[in-house]
């Protein structure tokens, strides 16, 4: 490729990929819509029934990347509803562990149930070696950025 095509490829790379991970979770919106959850409220009920139960507060904020008011905030609305319930963390009196409900057990089901339907629909077509490609650029550019920005190497690795 030449240097001014691989230069114009570049400048749009990290653009077109917020573009595809924004329009990827309102596609998930949309098919959650029903159940009155947005990206703010499924992404922590995905992660919730995901991570090993009971998870502390501040293992939820790293994994949402978003910080820790927001989190706590975003845990008043989804307690509200009767999704989650925080209690003390007994090994550390400064902790909040945080469990999904029954009712949010079920809706956390139909949030992994949505976004496989999404990320089924979105790579239909797609080779296994091209995500594989795919997953190896990815790892690469969180490798450089982690190598440059002294963040913690630790990836959500979950969807987005």
């Amino acid at each position: 490729m030449p240097d001014f095509e691989r230069n114009e490829k570049e400048l749009s790379f990290g653009r077109r990929l917020a573009r595809l991970g924004a329009a990827w979770r309102r596609q998930v919106d949309n098919d959650l819509r029903d159940y009155g959850l947005t990206e703010a409220t499924w992404r922590p009920v995905l992660y919730l029934g995901l991570l090993p139960p009971p998870v502390r507060q501040t293992d939820l904020v790293r994994a949402l990347e978003i910080e820790a008011p927001s989190v706590g905030r975003l845990l008043d609305v989804l307690e509200r509803r009767g999704l989650v319930f925080r209690s003390p963390d007994r090994a550390d009196k400064r902790s909040k562990l945080v469990s999904l409900t029954d009712k949010g057990e079920h809706i956390a089901r139909q949030v992994r149930h949505a976004v496989e339907a999404v990320s089924s629909r979105l790579l239909d077509g797609i080779s296994t070696p091209e995500l594989q490609a795919c997953y190896s650029v990815f790892e690469r550019i969180e490798a450089n950025l982690y190598d440059r920005t002294g963040a913690s190497a630790e990836v959500s690795g979950g969807p987005s």
